[in-house]
């Protein structure tokens, strides 16, 4: 039975991922980033100049990610599906071609990484990576790069990458699926989040952080 779920779950993630591909090839954002830089000042204090991640504003690196994953986030900060103070307001005031703007600047974004603020020991390492590149079938958790790539190199136009992205944000981002409060992405997150526990989530949070001289 557990072997069953843990195929289906799988399965799941690939629908998705086909549905999100669809999606975005048929519906591009018709952003102009040089218009985008303009909006991207506001963004500047919790996301960094070039979108390279502020950790100690628990602002998330969004350089590089794809216009069309920009543009749903905004919308579901817009929506409720997300939320957050500062970017509800925020979304909530631009209209679709700024968002797309804005989206379209930071999607051609390559500001080197940060250095790891977390130094995680070896063995959290180990799991971190175990979950990333081969899940945990007796937690019924499928490998985070079924969805998001190699190493959490991402998916265009389907998943973000998380190779790089501050731990803090991640394990952040992992406790508002579990706690329901995120709506973006329940349907595949809400259950892996709700398998991970507190150390599951810290190594794996921990190893993507420490992957991101991928991207350097």
């Amino acid at each position: 039975m557990k072997t069953t779920r843990f195929a289906a779950s799988v399965a799941a993630c690939g629908v998705a991922l086909s549905a999100s591909i669809a999606f975005a090839v048929d519906v591009p954002p018709a952003g102009d980033a040089t218009r985008g830089a303009e909006i991207a000042a506001t963004c500047q204090g919790c996301h960094g100049a070039h979108g390279e991640g502020v950790a100690t504003a628990s602002g998330p690196r969004i350089a590089g990610q794809t216009a069309s994953y920009l543009v749903a986030q905004l919308q579901a900060y817009a929506d409720g599906a997300r939320t957050n103070p500062v970017m509800t307001a925020i979304a909530k005031g631009l209209d679709d071609q700024k968002k797309a703007d804005a989206a379209a600047f930071f999607a051609a974004q390559s500001p080197p990484f940060a250095a790891p603020a977390t130094h995680p020991n070896d063995a959290q390492l180990v799991r971190g990576k175990t979950l990333v590149r081969v899940g945990d079938e007796s937690k019924q958790l499928q490998a985070c790069a079924n969805c998001h790539g190699p190493d959490g190199s991402g998916e265009r136009f389907a998943t973000p990458y998380l190779a790089g992205q501050s731990a803090a944000y991640i394990a952040s981002a992992i406790g508002e699926w579990k706690a329901g409060t995120r709506r973006s992405g329940e349907a595949l997150m809400g259950g892996v989040a709700s398998r991970l526990d507190d150390n599951d989530i810290a190594a794996v949070s921990a190893y993507l952080e420490s992957l991101g001289a991928i991207g350097d």
